[in-house]
This record gives structure tokens, C-alpha cells and sequence, in this order.
């Protein structure tokens, strides 16, 4: 299992371009307005490198800025399970920071529509729609997952407890 901190935001790769992470999943790359100077596989090589997941490079539109140029990144399908684990290890972060504890066995709102979104959002990751993958295969492990890091995260002692917020 990882246990890597999870990353999000952008990373700046050797060339000059940055790649945005969301939940540890690469997602969007931009050319900050640069040349591509190296070959595209190199490139993608770099991403896979620093995500641990392969990715494709999908097509270049305009950027935020005039100059700037964004593709989206796709992660293999053959990673579907691995994304999805990293999705459940980041509701797993949401759930502690939220009720401070880990999720139990009366938490089944909880697994249930986490997973929902988490499944759709690693639909979206890979380029797959909802005919592509049967969501009953991945539901346990994702569940576990994520039972097993908000146990792990609810046991960590340099967590502040913070008490949630009481209605007025």
C-alpha cells in the first residue's frame, strides 16, 4: 500500500512545463507558453516517473494565459485500480479531517457514495466511460482501502482533534 503524503497541485517538471496534480494523479500538463523541446514520449516518461502511473498526453488547447497551451493526461487503463486507491486514500484524509476517527461500520453513507464519486472521477482519470468498467469489481478493495488509511490517520499523533463545528 502507499503511504506517500498525497500531492496535489502543480509540479514543475525538467523542461520547463508543469504537470497539475489532483489526489496524486496527473491531470493536466501545461507548456507555460515554452517550445515543446523534447520528444513527447520523453516527456510522458518524465510524468510517469514522478506519478508512478503511465499516462497518454490527450489534445493541446489554449491555456489561462494567451501564451499558454493545456492537455489533458489519461492514466492506462491497466492503473484503473490504482487510481481509484488513491482517490479512497484522499476520502480516507476528508473523512478523518471532518470527524475525526476513522470510518466504521455505520459509516455506510459514507462508503457508498464515496466510492459513487470516486469511481466517476476515476472514470474521467483514465478516459473510460461507465461501459468499460463493471463498479461492483472495485468496491471492496476501495472500501478497504480507505477504511485501512482512516485507521491509520485516525492513530496518527501528530493529528490535532479538533471538536466540529456545533449548529446554532
Amino acid at each position: 500500500m502507499e503511504t506517500d503524503s498525497i500531492r496535489d497541485g502543480w509540479e514543475r517538471l525538467s523542461n520547463g512545463f508543469d504537470v497539475e496534480f489532483r489526489h496524486s494523479i496527473p491531470y493536466l500538463l501545461s507548456d507555460n507558453g515554452q517550445t515543446l523541446d523534447i520528444p513527447t514520449p520523453v516527456l510522458l516518461e518524465e510524468i510517469t516517473a514522478l506519478s508512478k502511473l503511465q499516462v497518454q498526453l490527450g489534445e493541446w488547447h489554449p491555456g489561462e494565459r494567451s501564451d499558454e497551451r493545456e492537455a489533458r493526461l489519461y492514466v492506462s487503463r491497466h492503473q484503473f485500480d490504482v487510481v481509484l486507491q488513491r482517490l479512497a486514500r484522499a476520502a480516507a484524509g476528508v473523512f478523518v479531517d471532518r470527524y475525526h476517527k476513522a470510518v466504521d461500520d455505520s459509516d455506510t453513507d459514507w462508503d457508498r457514495l464515496e466510492y459513487l464519486k470516486d469511481f466517476h472521477t476515476a472514470l474521467d482519470c483514465c478516459g473510460l466511460s461507465e461501459a468499460d468498467v463493471n463498479p461492483d469489481v472495485y468496491r471492496e478493495t476501495y472500501v478497504e482501502v480507505m477504511h485501512r488509511e482512516t485507521r491509520r490517520l485516525a492513530d496518527m499523533p501528530d493529528t490535532p482533534l479538533v471538536e466540529p463545528e456545533q449548529d446554532t
